[in-house]
């Protein structure tokens, strides 16, 4: 346009100043010489202004391109594959949990416990994805009195399609809340019936473990597991490593009864030895003939959680039956069975109450019509997800045990960490 402009002064210009020196003939034509000139140098630094504008576009054209072209290769580099440091870096998470107690007796204390503050432990939980198709978590506790290797395992996420595989040592999956750690427990303590029949830490080997997501068949999901290990629960097995090993079976139905509310069902069976075969402690060799451990579980697990206020109300209610038969020595047996069932309701984001009964026969021989039964109401407060405190009461009695044990607890469990009260 600025050329245009100037080519219309060009050619109209002079014939203007030319009509013009006709009906002023006095003029002097150096005049107009003094116009052009004054005319060629404004068309010329036009032009030089032009091309400036044109080089400075230019360059701005080339400097965009060179930016997108940078911004590709780091696009490139990003999707080749390479692991930043924080990604390899495992996720750890410490869980701490300690108590104040009061026993309802003459002395204030019993047998296995006394009035006071208490340190129960401090957890250190750390968990890693290894790669696309693995991923490790480990348990370690530290107690007062000792450190305990909880937990140490591997899983291949997808060995086979819907299949799993864990290698290394874990609580296993008997039932329901056997595979639970202390700090995640809806209560205090374990129940009684599966503390008394599987032991006080309850089944927690070294082995391998399979996990089949079944196709549906009467449930709207089947889930069977698999596990292999060493018996090295001396409760129930001999607490050695054997060639013939615990096998371990659990299959668990899912329901889903609406869509506020499922079920779940499960069935455990377990068998094992528990008989000695090795060398002494004075290098003598003892071959002890074959004793078996067999056992059977059966849960039962209800929730109802209301979708449009999950965060506030929710109801559940679980139940577990235990039974053994340990074959011993001289033709002698144990057999014991035991249950437990428990409520809890959520009253709102922070409040819930709960109430669990136990019941269970003595692990020992000759228990017919022997029993020991507990109940156990608490409440619980969730400060937010990372603390929480728990008031409960456990009212122990039963013609197995000489006189009833009462006591009042309060328990204090802090999280710091990714996975907070993680149940593993």
């Amino acid at each position: 346009m600025k050329i245009i402009y100037i080519v219309f002064i060009l050619l109209f210009v002079p014939g203007l100043n030319i009509a013009l020196a006709q009906e002023q003939i006095g003029e002097e034509n150096d005049s107009l010489q003094t116009i052009i000139k004054d005319l060629e140098k404004r068309v010329r630094a036009l032009e030089n202004q032009q091309e400036e504008d044109e080089l400075e576009s230019l360059l701005k054209e080339a400097d965009r391109a060179s930016q997108e072209k940078k911004k590709t290769s780091k696009q490139k580099v990003f999707k080749s594959g390479q692991r930043s440091l924080q990604a390899i870096n495992p996720e750890i998470s410490v869980t701490g949990d300690m108590f104040g107690q009061a026993i309802i007796n003459d002395e204030g204390f019993t047998k296995d416990a006394r009035t006071g503050a208490h340190f129960r432990v401090v957890g250190l939980h750390i968990q890693s994805n290894l790669d696309p198709f693995s991923l490790t978590k480990i348990a370690i506790a530290f107690t007062p009195k000792e450190v305990i290797f909880g937990e140490a395992y591997v899983t291949w996420t997808s060995v086979f399609a819907n299949i799993s595989m864990t290698a290394g040592k874990f609580r296993q999956q008997f039932g329901v809340i056997n595979r639970w750690h202390l700090h995640s427990l809806d209560q205090f303590d374990f129940p009684l019936a599966m503390t008394t029949i599987l032991g006080a830490e309850g089944l927690n080997q070294t082995g391998f473990s399979i996990d089949w997501l079944m196709p549906p068949l009467i449930a709207h999901a089947n889930l069977f597991t698999l596990q292999i290990t060493n018996g090295q629960n001396d409760h129930l097995f001999s607490g050695k490593a054997f060639s013939f090993p615990a096998v371990l079976g659990h299959l668990k139905n899912y329901y889903d009864l609406n869509p506020n509310t499922y079920l779940e069902f499960g069935l455990t069976g377990m068998v094992g030895s528990n008989n000695f075969r090795g060398y002494a402690e004075n290098d003598s060799l003892i071959l002890e003939s074959n004793r078996l451990t067999k056992l059977a579980g059966l849960d039962l697990t209800l929730f109802w959680e209301p979708i449009d206020q999950a965060h506030y109300h929710s109801f559940l209610w679980r139940s577990e039956f235990y039974y053994a038969s340990k074959d011993l020595a001289d033709d002698k047996h144990i057999k014991a069975w035991g249950a437990y069932s428990y409520v809890e309701y959520k009253l709102d984001e922070q409040w819930n109450v709960g109430f669990r009964c136990d019941y269970t026969q003595p692990f020992e021989t000759d228990n017919s019509g022997k029993y020991i039964y507990q109940i156990v109401p608490y409440i619980t407060w969730w400060q937010s997800h990372w603390v929480r405190l728990r008031l409960q009461y456990n009212y122990k009695n039963g013609n197995a045990i000489d006189k009833a044990d009462q006591l009042f607890r309060l328990q204090v469990t802090w999280s710091a960490g990714p996975h907070k009260h993680e149940r593993y």
